[in-house]
């Protein structure tokens, strides 16, 4: 590791609509960062209060979608060096340093962290997370626009892992969860239409204990006792649901065109 201390300047950049629960541990967690831009679709909250309070940018922008928000949060960073955080994750004590310490380095073109998510009011670190590439180079980057939902960005490598955990808030009650995978379950259903990709019937019928399977013990949820069952159910029903809804588009246009007839 490099032993530099001139480090790349860097734009924090976090899509907000509101946000004003979370917003001021998020910003307060990357004090010091040299930018910070709010890219905002109409929230009525003091999530704007709290940007200011914090000195960032903000900038409006009517929601788009998920990949085209951030597509367009990107192109409002005045830095190559962008680390996106979303308005209920938290930078861990000393995780900016260590983001700061290893792009100084100059050998990588982003880097990936986790999550650790926050279910019912307590962490679930004990159960293996998924990397999301959260920094990474501007000149070196392409969010891929065509998904609805799960948006993620490509960067070019190489790429470098830190054992960075954002706390993340953005699961932590059993009903917030299942409103936002309602929604995400009907983008990704239309998503996969789009692609050509319809309903399986095998899969409506194995997919949920499969997934419950797979969440519960190969996510290793189970070391969370009660709290790590439950929420692989709902992880499991968001699949679930996903095909029953593309089940439902299909049944819905069998029944149009039969009436047609």
């Amino acid at each position: 590791m490099s032993a530099k201390t001139d480090y790349p300047p860097m734009s924090v950049f976090v899509i907000t609509l509101n946000e004003e629960a979370h917003l001021d541990e998020v910003l307060e967690s990357v004090r010091g960062v040299d930018e910070i831009v709010i890219i905002d679709s109409g929230s009525t909250d003091r999530t704007l209060e709290i940007a200011a309070q914090h000195g960032a940018r903000v900038v409006h922008n009517d929601w788009p979608g998920y990949a085209k928000q951030k597509e367009f949060g990107i192109a409002q960073c005045t830095h190559n060096w962008i680390l996106n955080l979303d308005g209920d994750e938290v930078m861990p004590e000393g995780g900016l340093q260590m983001i700061r310490e290893r792009i100084a380095v100059g050998d990588v073109n982003g880097i990936w962290i986790h999550h650790d998510d926050i279910f019912m009011g307590q962490s679930l670190r004990k159960a293996r997370h998924h990397k999301y590439r959260r920094v990474y180079r501007k000149d070196k980057c392409h969010m891929n626009t065509s998904v609805l939902v799960h948006e993620h960005i490509e960067v070019e490598p190489p790429l470098a892992y830190l054992p960075i955990y954002l706390k993340h808030y953005g699961y932590d009650t059993a009903h917030g969860y299942m409103d936002k995978l309602n929604t995400y379950s009907l983008l990704k259903a239309k998503q996969r239409e789009q692609q050509g990709r319809h309903c399986s019937l095998p899969r409506l019928l194995l997919i949920f204990p499969l997934m419950f399977l797979k969440f519960y013990l190969g996510r290793q949820m189970i070391w969370s006792g009660w709290r790590g069952f439950i929420k692989a159910n709902i992880d499991a029903f968001h699949f679930f649901l996903t095909e029953a809804k593309l089940y439902e588009m299909a049944y819905r246009r069998k029944q149009a065109e039969q009436k047609k007839k």
